[in-house]
């Protein structure tokens, strides 16, 4: 019998882990059962007691829930709360459920968290597809399409006035305002679009080395920038390959790096490059589990408030006078597509006092025994 009951042990583990939602299991006494990976993810930290207290006394709807659980065996949820994190605030789906063995004895509380930020982000940017398409008679790209035509007749006028009046300094002035707001608007909805639409990404062994030096380079920081930024690069060399797009990823980093030297400015600074094995979480895929490596995005600018930190990667959140705010958005979408994350904090690099945004990016097939696993 109980060699019977390894192989389905062994299937619900894989079961656990494989979910993209994060779940804990907590005892009577509040200490940590079981989690899986994705829990980490969610958590962006190692999941322990402490952190589940300092969790739960920032978050007091989910502590009411967990103690109606583990106190009256009262099952609850939420369809839509704010989770405070650690530097950040997430929306979720929360449920939590009390957990009973085989006789129907308690023995703890399940809370199962789902991420619901990227479902806020698509709509606000964009009404995608379903009841909305039909109601409006238009889709995202039908009405971005509507959008731009009457903005080339406007460029195109713009220009026609300037080539009237050549000599004309206000003349010229109001019609290069005009050419770069239709610029502007343009690029806008070409952002909105690549936000909201399908995204079709290749999946195929990438260095990321190679990458993050190609998109360095279209930053004018490598080999050697103009500007007074110095970029430390603190690499791994031994990291195995990871599995994805090598363009849509030199579009992330590129925006990593453009915003760390727009919160650098003029003067003299520092960005500072890390890779690394990622050691705090891995995904359970049938019998093997998948490891990620980390890079981080660290610069010496000035760093943001709480309360901006908290609205990074909402869209049209910017702190820059000419940002649209979907770069974020964007970049967020394109690793949580390559099954990877991407958060940002305060710095606690030695030196440096602005931001550090982190990617995790999962390794590709094999490279586990590149890496000597």
């Amino acid at each position: 019998m109980a060699l019977n009951r390894q192989p389905k042990l062994k299937l619900w583990r894989d079961v656990f882990d494989s979910l993209n939602d994060a779940v804990l299991v907590l005892s009577p006494q509040f200490n940590i059962v079981l989690k899986n990976p994705a829990a980490e993810a969610l958590l962006g930290t190692q999941v322990n007691r402490e952190m589940i207290e300092a969790l739960l006394s920032r978050n007091q709807w989910l502590e009411g829930m967990v103690r109606d659980c583990l106190e009256r065996r009262q099952e609850s949820s939420c369809a839509d709360a704010t989770l405070a994190l650690a530097g950040q605030n997430l929306a979720v789906r929360a449920e939590v459920a009390p957990l009973l063995n085989e006789s129907g004895q308690f023995k703890g509380a399940v809370v199962l968290l789902h991420d619901l930020s990227h479902q806020k982000g698509m709509e606000l940017v964009a009404v995608n597809g379903g009841e909305n398409d039909r109601v409006l008679g238009l889709s995202p790209s039908g009405l971005a399409h509507e959008i731009k035509n009457p903005l080339t007749g406007i460029k195109g006028a713009a220009e026609l006035l300037a080539g009237l009046f050549p000599s004309e300094h206000r003349a010229q002035q109001y019609c290069g305002l005009i050419m770069d707001g239709v610029s502007r608007i343009t690029d806008l909805i070409e952002q909105v679009l690549s936000v909201s639409g399908p995204q079709r990404l290749k999946q195929e062994p990438i260095n990321i080395h190679l990458v993050l030096h190609r998109a360095l380079g279209m930053a004018g920081l490598f080999p050697s920038g103009a500007s007074a930024i110095r970029v430390e690069q603190v690499f791994d060399p031994s990291l195995p390959d990871v599995l994805g797009d090598a363009a849509a990823l030199e579009r992330v980093f590129l925006n990593l790096f453009r915003n760390a030297i727009e919160a650098i400015g003029p003067a003299a600074g520092t960005i500072r490059l890390r890779t690394r094995m990622e050691s705090q979480f891995r995904l359970r895929m049938g019998r093997e589990q998948r490891r990620f490596l980390r890079v981080e995005v660290s610069d010496s600018g000035p760093g943001m408030s709480p309360e901006q930190e908290a609205q990074l990667f909402t869209p049209f959140f910017t702190t820059k006078p000419t940002g649209s705010g979907l770069g974020l958005v964007l970049s967020q979408r394109i690793i949580a597509l390559h099954r990877g994350k991407l958060w940002a904090q305060r710095c606690d690099e030695s030196g440096l006092t602005g931001m550090t945004f982190k990617v995790t990016l999962p390794l590709a097939d094999g490279s586990q025994a590149k890496h000597g696993e």
